[in-house]
């Protein structure tokens, strides 16, 4: 494993277990800072329960989880956002019955107005700060192309326009890593095109990503690197292509 120094995510050897099964199994990663790394393996291998365990949804048996040079496995989910790490879902989790727009502001954290005395008692600077997430928010939903729904309800948004307001969403507490859920799943092609062009030209703005994909077009077009589990451990790691010739990958994971 490289040096951790270079690494904004670093977590070694997690150990979950659930009634005995082990579900991930001293299982480590690391994601640079700056990078687009990628984690695939079959059905079952412990990817989602390693996102729940990076992300504290659920709390690792033993291991270590350090981001941004910060221990983080004591956190909250919520304090992990904070931190700047935040994550997607496999199914988008979006609230349905409010607008585009009203789930982009939820998303925003620490806001003056959340306290009684300021809006009371500092009425323009709550005004102010909503105008300004308000601004935001219209700007990255124009830049995502869903600017003409945000008054619509969330519901009415396609499994892959709801997959774009979960990421645009997490964008609003401005993160420096966020942990996608197989962003291309159930995706038209068209929608998971322009989901990787969003991507790619975040990173080049400086946000990394740990992505989960089984469509391994966009983990060839996407990654820098490569990490592979079978049955909870890590298997290998490399660039895509070394992945893809790897022998061991191709018996676990490819079924060759």
């Amino acid at each position: 494993m490289a040096d951790n120094s270079h690494s904004l995510l670093s977590a070694k050897n997690l150990y979950k277990s659930f009634g005995g099964i082990k579900a991930v199994d001293n299982a480590s990663i690391e994601v640079p800072k700056g990078s687009i790394t990628g984690l695939i393996g079959p059905n079952g291998a412990g990817k989602t329960t390693l996102f729940n365990l990076l992300s504290n949804f659920i709390r690792p048996d033993s291991g270590e989880i350090v981001f941004d040079g910060e221990p983080i496995q004591q956190l909250q989910p919520h304090q992990i956002a904070q931190q700047g790490m935040v994550r997607t879902f496999q199914v988008a989790r979006v609230l349905s019955r409010l607008s585009v727009m009203e789930n982009m502001l939820l998303a925003t954290q620490q806001q003056s107005g959340e306290n009684f005395w300021n809006v009371w008692f500092h009425p323009g600077r709550v005004l102010k700060e909503e105008r300004s997430q308000r601004e935001r928010a219209s700007e990255i939903l124009e830049s995502v192309g869903l600017s003409h729904m945000a008054q619509e309800y969330a519901g009415a948004l396609s499994g892959g326009q709801r997959k774009l307001l979960e990421i645009a969403r997490a964008l609003m507490v401005q993160p420096k890593l966020i942990l996608l859920d197989e962003p291309a799943a159930g995706v038209n092609p068209t929608l998971i095109n322009k989901i990787c062009e969003h991507i790619v030209q975040w990173n080049r703005e400086g946000l990394s990503f740990l992505v989960i994909e089984h469509n391994m077009d966009v983990i060839m077009s996407l990654c820098d690197r490569v990490w592979v589990l079978a049955e909870g451990r890590n298997l290998a790691s490399g660039t895509p292509t070394e992945v893809q010739k790897n022998t061991q990958v191709l018996e676990a994971y490819l079924g060759q």
